[in-house]
């Protein structure tokens, strides 16, 4: 009954027998400067950076001059981390419009990119001059209505005819942040062609980035030129990263089957992709015997794959997940070529850390939450694969889709509300197919593309039965479940507990299963809000036990959508609506009665006892509780605010 002191000091993080050796403190360090990016961002007001800077310093050096190292070393990274994300906001410095343009505005713009979406064509532009008007605009996302696309190369000047409006922010607390995102891409304002653009020039200069730029919008014209609809959407997201193409049944399709991480080109794709070139040229060399009997075939293959890996990084997109892959991927071939085995935590740190690093912005984007989620997931399942035994080869699809899908549903509740059950089902049949026929495919067609574009057919025979399964497995029961969006502290609990669990190799790290059953706890018991209210009190909803209640449904509809979801809801209806009546009712113009647990709560101006949406803070989202309490967005003063 008694403690031993003696053990448990010897279990003590920050003791001189830590478990958390040398060997793995490399492991926490993206964490810790993550940590600190999460900070800075989470802020309602910027921070003095001088102040940031001093403050790093004083940690660093006490490391050397303390005997606590590992509680300095762990507060200098997460010092670091905000440091870094606040140089990457002032060397960023996206100018961000804030009202409308009145009128059609004429400008000429340089196309850097030109996408097809379900609805039309989607440009980004740079270098805006508007006619007449002196606005500093960096970058601009513009929406046309039409289907062509295909005399719009990358560098091309236009003159365009457009309506220009600021982008929209958060919706309401929680809620994923676009304008913040838009403006770490340079992204200044949105807007929708009026007109067709007139092209003024072709472009002359050339520079890396308009080079592959270049290839990527040849390689999707061709694409489009042979395959038509869905299979021509995903081919393109398969080989260049453009998914702004699938249209939204095939999208839910995938999300609600488990196999969305299919049309993002991630590790998955990467790793085909590499590991297949490695064999093919080993293979080819192995048959050269001048070659293989005094050269290294093994070391010269994984340098060609290497390089053509980096070939297709820059042909996709250069997404996260992608960035994540390729590092690790340039790890792995380092081992080879020095002998060693790459493939482990470390490298994932090794991946992280570099990413936030440089784009510190990426931690809150879905993409790199749900890539390193999985990748750590499946790295620390097989450094303890011996618990599978003899049936570890025909248990391993099975259990790596099925730790992989563990931590990425977590942040798929968090960013899209959705939860599915039966991806593994759907998987066990998709990545087969994806790795042994769909990207081989693509490989032989990247090099045979130049010559001839038959395999895009077949590319697209093998994309329509992959459609055909995800569709099919879409339907199974389980496949979809909306789920309300977990707290900051909920995902905290769960985020550090899945560390804890995955990083530590020792059993205290089984403490993260307390932690993660403290967060399913604190997600079951977390307030979900009952009331919203829109800028300017336009919109007033409320949630009841089946559906979400609004005086409009006309207007705001992402809005709408977005907080329907976030309650855990599908269905809105208007206040008319039979089954609304008792819980939403419009008592005058401008005076609403919600019915809150029993509750009579009236929305509106006109009486200092109402929730009074303040018409000073015009752009403020109020959402409340039952019980009143205000969770709305607060007022902040940020760069892209």
């Amino acid at each position: 009954m008694f403690i031993n002191l003696k053990r448990f000091y010897k279990i003590v993080p920050f003791s001189n027998q830590s478990i958390i050796n040398k060997a793995l403190l490399l492991h926490f360090i993206p964490v810790c400067i993550g940590s600190g990016i999460c900070i800075y961002f989470s802020l309602n007001k910027e921070p003095i950076f001088l102040a940031n800077c001093l403050i790093c310093i004083l940690f660093f050096v006490n490391i050397f001059i303390t005997k606590y190292k590992k509680i300095f070393a762990s507060l200098f990274f997460v010092c670091l981390g905000m440091c870094v994300a606040q140089l990457r906001t002032i060397t960023v410095d996206t100018p961000m419009l804030t009202n409308k343009i009145n009128g059609i505005t004429k400008f000429y713009a340089t196309i850097d990119s030109c996408e097809k979406t379900p609805d039309g064509v989607r440009f980004v532009v740079s270098n805006i001059d508007i006619c007449g008007k002196k606005i500093d605009l960096n970058k601009m996302i513009l929406s046309w209505k039409t289907s062509d696309c295909k005399n719009y190369e990358p560098g091309t000047k236009a003159l365009f005819k457009a309506r220009i409006y600021p982008l929209s922010g958060q919706y309401f607390p929680l809620a994923y942040d676009f304008k913040k995102q838009q403006y770490f891409k340079g992204i200044s304002a949105k807007g929708f062609i009026s007109d067709k653009p007139k092209i003024i020039e072709k472009s002359t200069q050339l520079s890396i980035k308009l080079f592959f730029e270049k290839i990527r919008y040849k390689i999707n014209r061709k694409i489009e030129s042979v395959l038509h609809g869905d299979v021509a959407a995903i081919s393109k997201a398969l080989i260049t990263g453009e998914k702004s193409d699938i249209s939204q049944d095939v999208r839910s399709c995938f999300a609600n089957s488990g196999t969305a991480h299919l049309l993002a080109i991630s590790g998955l794709h990467m790793g085909i992709i590499g590991f297949f070139i490695f064999w093919l040229f080993r293979m080819i060399l192995c048959c050269v015997p001048f070659i293989s009997q005094f050269y290294d075939v093994k070391k010269i293959a994984a340098v060609v794959s290497l390089i053509f890996v980096t070939f297709y990084l820059y042909i996709s997109g250069c997404s996260v997940p992608s960035v994540r892959a390729f590092i690790m991927h340039a790890l792995i071939i380092c081992g080879i070529l020095c002998n060693r085995v790459a493939l482990s935590m470390r490298s994932i740190a090794i991946a992280a850390t570099i990413i936030l690093l440089f784009t510190p912005e990426v931690i809150a984007f879905p993409g790199f939450q749900m890539s390193f989620s999985a990748v750590i997931a499946i790295v620390a399942q097989y450094e303890n694969r011996n618990i599978l035994g003899r049936w570890k080869f025909i248990l391993g699809i099975v259990l790596t889709t099925f730790v992989a899908s563990i931590p990425t549903s977590l942040f798929s509740m968090f960013s899209f509300n959705q939860l599915t059950l039966n991806s593994i089902s759907a998987n066990i049949i998709c990545i087969p197919l994806m790795t042994f026929i769909i990207m081989p495919l693509v490989v032989i067609c990247l090099f045979l593309l130049p010559f001839s574009s038959f395999l895009i057919q077949y590319i697209g025979e093998a994309i329509n039965v992959l459609v055909s399964i995800v569709k099919y497995a879409s339907t199974l029961p389980g496949s979809h479940f909306t789920m309300a969006t977990p707290t900051p502290m909920t995902m905290i609990i769960f985020i550090f507990s899945g560390l804890v669990l995955t990083l530590i190799r020792h059993r205290i790290r089984f403490i993260g299963i307390f932690g993660i059953a403290c967060g399913m706890l604190s997600y079951y018991l977390q307030p979900i809000p009952d009331i919203f209210v829109s800028p300017y009190g336009t919109i007033v909803g409320v949630k009841t036990e089946k559906r979400t209640c609004f005086n409009k449904l006309n207007r705001f509809k992402s809005m709408i959508t977005a907080w329907t979801k976030s309650v855990g809801l599908d269905e809105k209806e208007n206040l008319y609506f039979s089954e609304c009546k008792p819980f939403l009712e419009k008592t005058s113009k401008d005076q609403y009665v919600a019915r809150v647990s029993n509750r009579e709560i009236s929305i509106g101006y006109s009486d200092d006892n109402d929730i009074v949406l303040d018409k000073q803070f015009p752009f403020a989202r109020l959402i409340y509780s039952s019980n009143l309490t205000d969770i709305s967005n607060k007022d902040k003063d940020r760069p892209w605010s």
